[in-house]
């Protein structure tokens, strides 16, 4: 179990701090008031657009716009479910939870889970969990077997409880499944985050079939994809987050091929 939170972990949240809700729109409205009265014309203008960019990043429309481009990958069938040799199911985070005394998933865990136990159900493939403890506490792993288990009544075969980001997902999940000759995998997350995971898991060796869930979708449509809410900001926070990682490490790729 990890006693303080990850030194890598930490530098992603920094990072991440200044470029994401709601940093990205209280930022320039500081620097408005602080500017406005010695040019009052350009502090208004960052105040504007800082009220304007609060607004566009808490609308469902937005939302589902930044995540079109990262949910690639379609809805998984049951026939090519049949080409795999396990589950592969990525932590999305945890909470404390005093009700019940001990950490539970957080909701996009949750919902990972559940799709992977529905696959798991009507394929009787092995699952793995993957997840450590980034910012300290039970591992994110050890809370989705324990969720699996009684919830779902599922075992998980594999548990993965040291990885800090995706790509030490990919990693240290791929020496758990060579060890028992696995080497064709269903990835289980949010369709937002395939597109940066699925390619760290292909990098092992490993043969990736994407199982996506949680795609970002609305009820309604027309104007209420205009009215702010509180989950849109949310979900254009995570999309937002998966845009800037692929920024991330694909500089960090390039320069690491010039040097």
């Amino acid at each position: 179990m990890t006693a303080t939170i990850s030194p890598e972990v930490l530098v992603h949240q920094l990072f991440g701090a200044f470029l994401l809700p709601p940093f990205v729109f209280l930022l320039p409205l500081l620097f408005g008031l602080w500017l406005k009265r010695r040019r009052p014309r350009v502090g208004a203008m960052f105040i504007a657009a800082a009220i304007l960019l609060a607004y566009v990043l808490s609308i469902p429309r937005t939302a589902m716009w930044l995540s079109a481009g990262l949910e690639r990958y379609p809805v998984v069938q049951m026939e090519e479910m049949a080409k795999v040799q396990a589950i592969v199911v990525l932590g999305g985070g945890k909470k404390p939870a005093p009700e019940y005394g001990r950490s539970e998933p957080s909701a996009d865990t949750l919902s990972r889970l559940r799709y992977a136990a529905h696959l798991a159900r009507r394929t009787g493939l092995p699952l793995l969990v993957s997840g450590g403890a980034p910012i300290g506490g039970e591992a994110e792993a050890r809370v989705m077997a324990r969720t699996l288990a009684e919830d779902y009544g599922i075992k998980a075969r594999w548990v993965e409880d040291q990885s800090a980001t995706t790509l030490e997902n990919a990693r240290f999940s791929s020496r758990l499944l060579a060890a028992d000759g696995i080497g064709r995998i269903a990835l289980v997350s949010q369709g937002w985050h395939l597109r940066r995971a699925e390619p760290f898991f292909e990098q092992t060796g490993l043969t990736v079939l994407p199982a996506p869930t949680g795609f970002v979708r609305y009820d309604g449509e027309g104007l209420l994809w205009y009215i702010p809410q509180g989950r849109a900001m949310q979900e254009c926070h995570s999309a937002l987050r998966e845009w800037v990682g692929i920024l991330f490490y694909g500089v960090r790729d390039k320069l690491r091929a010039v040097f």
